[in-house]
């Protein structure tokens, strides 16, 4: 899905850059298209990264540890993420049900209901919450589960 969503914010990109460069027409929505497709991008693509460990992480002191004291460091680790995703997760479903509940409209040039852009935000935030439940369970039994 993050990669599709690459793909459509490059397209929309482009026509941007088409139309306003060699048409001397520019459009107006791609921009606001383009904002919401990365807000996805993102939130689609943080489980993934977190998952393979491609994320950004400060193992400075991490490195220095004991064997033995690896195992709680990451389970604290993956317990922190955890509860990220489940204030990110009730954060984000509050502000999708007040705005689908209240019918608010985007504001800039292209007007959408403003919950279609935020809902990739609890889709995000519930995979991130999975993964993190996924590490854990690994932690205890020593392996994925299924």
């Amino acid at each position: 899905m993050s990669v599709l969503a690459i793909v459509v914010a490059l397209g929309f990109t482009l026509i941007a850059v088409f139309w306003r460069y060699a048409l001397s027409d520019p459009l107006l929505w791609p921009e606001d298209v383009t904002g919401w497709t990365l807000v996805g991008l993102i939130m689609l693509g943080i489980a993934e990264a977190y998952r393979r460990g491609d994320h950004i992480a400060i193992d400075l002191l991490v490195d220095t540890l004991p064997n033995r004291v690896k195992p709680v460091q990451m389970l604290w680790s993956h317990l922190a993420v955890l509860a990220f995703s489940v204030v990110l997760g009730l954060s984000a479903w509050e502000a999708v049900h007040f705005a689908h509940s209240f019918g608010s409209y985007t504001s800039g040039n292209v007007e959408i209901p403003s919950w279609i852009p935020q809902a990739p935000m609890v889709v995000g935030s519930v995979l991130l919450g999975l993964t993190a439940v996924a590490k854990i369970i690994e932690i205890f039994f020593g392996k994925r589960p299924a």
